[in-house]
């Protein structure tokens, strides 16, 4: 495992390959989250400045939510996330359902393309015949 510094308060810490918070920051920010959770079970359709008003949590923080699509915005009409590729308004993540099928697609091209080409090499190498007779 490599040592990496945490994104939230910047102590070293082992980087588990999950997280960029440390082990404490990582409690915290499920506490938060859990936070959030309870506050929308109890306030179905709530919005972003409710909660963050409200549980007196930096918006940062539910964006970052968003983002990592552990939640939804319900609107239909939303202005507050956007498609990081084409901008187009989103509920969660970070692409739109288009972007995140033209990637997805590339990625698959892009595979089948590499598999092809490992294939069609390893069976065209050109071989002979080494006579160890003659190698001193």
């Amino acid at each position: 495992m490599k040592t990496v510094s945490c994104a939230r308060c910047g102590k070293l810490y082992e980087y588990n390959g999950i997280s960029d918070y440390c082990p404490i920051c990582m409690q915290y920010d499920e506490a938060i989250f859990q936070k959030i959770k309870e506050y929308l079970n109890e306030h179905p359709k709530a919005t972003v400045i409710q909660v963050a008003t409200d549980l007196d949590i930096p918006v940062k923080m539910i964006k970052k939510y968003l983002r990592e699509g552990r939640l939804e915005i319900v609107e239909a009409e939303n202005f507050f996330l956007n498609c990081e590729k084409c901008g187009a308004p989103i509920k969660t993540g970070r692409y739109c359902d288009k972007c995140a099928r033209d990637f997805d697609s590339g990625v698959k091209r892009i595979t089948n393309e590499a598999a092809t080409n490992i294939h069609n090499r390893k069976y065209s190498e050109k071989m002979r015949y080494l006579d160890k007779s003659k190698v001193k």
